[in-house]
Parts: structure tokens; C-alpha cells; sequence
């Protein structure tokens, strides 16, 4: 039995409790109220696009609240430094105030159109405090600025923000969180540089498994004809084999095919995250999807054993790590051919960075557990290289380039694999498995398609023979050039005898 000290203590834990729900409630609530003025205020005004920021003077930040557009091409960043922000010059309005793009302010500084700047006329109306402007709400159209014949609707919005404001401005101390927007502001700083993509997709990779507590983050794209996963964060646990076939009804095939976040807590192991194959279905998982101009061009799968920590601000902040990604990578490259993989040659195998990022993170996650997933890594080419090339038209060995990667394909014999271009006819390649003769198995099974003539998908058969190189990963290795060199040494080797080499 509970004695009185007890009891009483349990009685202010309790209501502490409560009181933390009630006020998550009001908060709730008060930002609701917040959305659908914003969304009535737009609809009022004939406006494209309507917005709320904050202004954090402490913090010297604009931080949004809300906002409302008809466009397609909008990216809002969560916080901002004032330098950084147009608004920066108008933090002291005081009255509404209408400015022209291009005359007021180049059209550069609307910064949260990824594309085209596609508004002329920008209305400012200030919410001011105890003398001091503590939110701007922007207006911006196409064609027209707020006329006098809507002074009305502007009046009417503010006398009911102030009322709403009033709550907020007395209860934002209890939730505002300062060292967990101070992080996730500085993950998305980091995310704004100027690199190769799949630099990027790592850093993505390691900058969202900080968030979680026992689970990882992988990427799973397309190449060698289908989706697979091809990279895992250094410390994800848990992870999918490099090398994973996407299989239908998992939820990164739910991401992929809709372009949206899907979101699941697994029971009894369900849904899957990947493939019916993977071991470890538990915690909850959301797969986000990759997207570069409406095309997709991979998933980020993120995953843990505990499904709390996915709370909705977690799942909206890492949903929006991947869409600052994607932007990053067309700002980097605004060239890239997002019509194919992006992560991918024509020949369908995985570019050199790709999976030189894959070796080192593989070379990180180096389990000792002799029941652990064990890496391989190799080069596979030709026997008769000089032969072929002489024979064979260059749109022919093209054809033949392509033809290879699917037969070489790891999955088509049982085993989690990916093939990477090394140079024209090499190829390297990763397998995992626990089977120690896993790389001699898919040897000799795909030295058995070449045992008589191989015929290409354009109706020419060629006469061939393979050879291949591997090493296996171990902590004797610090990098992927390592393992190269010596993954190359070996197909050396191979090439001068009659059987595969490994070092």
C-alpha cells in the first residue's frame, strides 16, 4: 500500500501529466485556428499565395507558422536567419504595405519558389505587440495588390490573429523547444552544399539517423533494371542488405509509387519496410520518397524499434530534410536528367560514387558477430575483351553493356547484391550474405550462362568467358580505395589464369 508521501507524489505527477495533454491540446488548436485563417484569408483575397512568420528577435529568425498557395513550386524553410530572408528590411513595419517585384525587391529574394518566380505584387501586414512587430503575414499575387475595397477582410484578419496571438504569445514558452529547432536548423545548413549527389545522399543518410534512437536510415534507387538498396547510414542498425530488391506491398514500393511519405507502426511484422525477405519488420518505419521536378528518383527509409519518436513534428522535419536534399541536387546540377536515374549510367549500373559510398559506410558497420551479414566486393569483366570490341559495332556493345549488368545481376541467382560501372566492360560489384561461398556460388552461376554462346537481347551471340576479382571487407581496410586497388590486383590474377582470384 501506497503511504501518504507516496500517494500525494503520485497525485502532482499525475496532474502534471494532464496539465502537459491539456496545454499540447490548446497548442494543437490554437495552430489549427492559425491554418484556417491563413486559408480563409487567401480565399478572401483573391490571393495565390498567403504565408505567417514569426518574428524571433532573440534568435534573430523568421519562423513560419502557416501558409497557403496555389502553386506547385513552393518550398518554405522552417526557420530562417533574418539576412537571409526578404522581410529582413520590413521586421519593423508598423501599417500594411504594399511593394512591387522588380521595382521594391528583385525577384531573387522570394526565395521559396524553387522555379520561376510566378507573383508581381506582394501586400505586408504587420501584427504588432506591446509596440513591437512580432508577425508578418505576406499576401503575394500575380496581377494585384490588396485594393481598398478589401480593407475589410485585412481588418477583420487582424482583429481575430490579435485575439489568437494573445494565447500563443502566453503559452509559447511552455513548448517552444529551443535546442531541437537549433539542431534541425543546423541539419538543414548542412544539407546546402555544393557536392556530388551521392555526397549528398550520405550526408542526408547520417544528418536523419541523428534522430533516431535504435534504428538506421538507407536509400533504396533504381538500377540493374529494378529498385534496390544501395546505401545505409554508417550507424544504422538494422538495415536491409546492400543490394535488397524493393518488392510490391512494402512500404518503400508505397513511397515510390504514389510520391508520397507512407508512414507505418509493424504488427507481427507487417507491413514490410523492403522485401518479404528482410529480417527485421519492428518499431515503425515511414518511407519518404525522393523527388526531383515530380520525378522519383529513390526512397529514404527510416526506421526504429521505437515508434514514439516518430512524433509529427519528427516525421514533418525528416520529410523535409529529403525535400531540401532533392532541391540541393538540381541547385548543384541544374542539368541533371531527372527522366532517368539519376544515380545510374545508361548501362543501368550504379555510378562509381555510388557505390564508393557504399564500401566505406559498409567498411563503418563492420559487424564481428560471426552470425553478422559478411561483404564482398569485386570487379567482373570479360575474357576476350580485345576480341569483342573488334568484332562488334559501338551501338552493339552498348546493347552488350546493358545485357551483362542483367545477367550479372545478384538477385536473379538468391543473393543480395548491387553492380557498379568501374570502366567500359568492368564492372564492380557488392554482395552480402552470411553464406561464406555466397561470391563463388554467384561465380559460377554466372560463368555457367557463358558456358556456350551468349545471345544478346539484340539476336547476336557472342563467345566469352568471365573472370572475377573480390576481396572481402575487414577491418584491415579503412576505405573504398583500398578495396579497390586490391579488387583490382585480383581480377589482375584472374585474368592470367584459369579460375577467379580473391585477395
Amino acid at each position: 500500500m501506497d503511504n501518504y508521501a507516496t500517494a500525494r507524489e503520485k497525485e502532482r505527477s499525475n496532474a502534471e501529466l494532464m496539465g502537459q495533454k491539456r496545454q499540447e491540446k490548446a497548442l494543437r488548436e490554437f495552430k489549427q485556428v492559425l491554418n484556417d485563417l491563413i486559408f480563409m484569408l487567401q480565399s478572401a483575397s483573391e490571393m495565390e499565395t498567403v504565408y505567417m512568420y514569426w518574428v524571433n528577435r532573440s534568435r534573430e529568425q523568421f519562423v513560419m507558422e502557416t501558409k497557403s498557395t496555389v502553386f506547385d513550386n513552393v518550398m518554405f524553410k522552417d526557420r530562417i536567419s533574418f539576412d537571409k530572408h526578404f522581410l529582413d528590411e520590413f521586421k519593423d513595419l508598423d501599417e500594411p504595405t504594399a511593394i512591387e517585384i522588380g521595382e521594391d525587391i528583385p525577384a531573387s529574394a522570394l526565395n521559396h519558389y524553387y522555379s520561376e518566380v510566378p507573383v508581381k505584387y506582394i501586400t505586408l501586414l504587420p501584427f504588432v505587440n506591446n509596440g513591437e512587430t512580432v508577425a508578418i503575414t505576406v499576401l503575394e499575387s500575380r496581377d494585384h495588390i490588396f485594393t481598398e475595397n478589401k480593407s475589410d477582410v485585412i481588418y477583420s484578419y487582424i482583429n481575430a490573429l490579435r485575439n489568437v496571438l494573445n494565447t500563443y504569445l502566453e503559452i509559447s514558452d511552455l513548448y517552444e523547444q529551443e535546442d531541437e529547432w537549433i539542431n534541425y536548423e543546423e541539419s538543414i545548413s548542412g544539407l546546402e552544399i555544393h557536392c556530388h549527389r551521392t555526397e549528398l545522399i550520405k550526408k542526408l543518410l547520417n544528418t536523419i539517423q541523428s534522430f533516431l534512437y535504435d534504428g538506421g536510415v538507407s536509400f533504396i534507387t533504381r538500377g540493374m533494371d529494378n529498385w534496390y538498396n544501395v546505401l545505409n547510414a554508417d550507424e544504422a542498425k538494422y538495415a536491409p542488405p546492400i543490394g535488397m530488391k524493393m518488392e510490391e506491398r512494402s512500404l518503400a514500393y508505397e513511397a515510390a509509387e504514389q510520391g508520397e511519405a507512407e508512414f507505418a507502426i509493424h504488427f507481427n511484422n507487417n507491413p514490410k519496410r523492403l522485401s518479404p525477405r528482410e529480417r527485421h519488420s519492428e518499431g515503425a518505419t515511414i518511407a519518404i520518397p525522393l523527388m526531383m521536378k515530380d520525378r522519383r528518383q529513390g526512397v529514404v527509409l527510416v526506421y526504429d524499434k521505437n515508434p514514439l519518436i516518430f512524433k509529427e513534428s519528427t516525421k514533418h522535419k525528416l520529410i523535409n530534410l529529403v525535400r531540401i536534399a532533392g532541391l540541393q541536387m538540381l541547385s548543384n546540377n541544374p542539368k541533371l536528367d531527372v527522366d532517368s536515374s539519376v544515380f545510374a549510367n545508361q548501362y543501368e549500373a550504379y555510378l562509381p560514387e555510388l557505390w564508393e559510398q557504399t564500401v566505406n559506410s559498409e567498411l563503418r558497420r563492420l559487424n564481428p558477430d560471426p552470425g553478422a551479414q559478411k561483404s564482398w566486393f569485386g570487379l567482373v569483366t570479360l575474357s576476350n575483351l580485345p576480341e569483342l570490341r573488334t568484332k562488334l559495332r559501338m551501338d552493339q556493345l552498348d546493347q552488350m553493356q546493358k545485357d551483362l549488368i542483367a545477367s550479372f545481376n545478384p538477385s536473379q541467382f538468391g543473393y543480395n547484391g548491387i553492380l557498379g560501372y568501374n570502366s567500359d566492360y568492368v564492372y564492380s560489384f557488392l554482395i552480402q550474405s552470411k553464406d561464406e561461398d555466397a561470391v563463388k556460388n554467384w561465380s559460377k552461376s554466372v560463368k555457367k550462362k557463358f558456358n556456350n554462346s551468349f545471345e544478346l537481347s539484340n539476336g547476336i551471340h557472342i563467345e566469352t568467358g568471365i573472370k572475377v576479382g573480390f576481396v572481402r571487407l575487414d577491418s584491415d581496410y579503412t576505405d573504398s580505395y583500398q578495396v579497390l586497388k586490391n579488387a583490382k590486383s585480383a581480377l589482375s590474377q584472374a585474368l592470367k589464369s584459369n579460375k577467379n582470384e580473391a585477395v
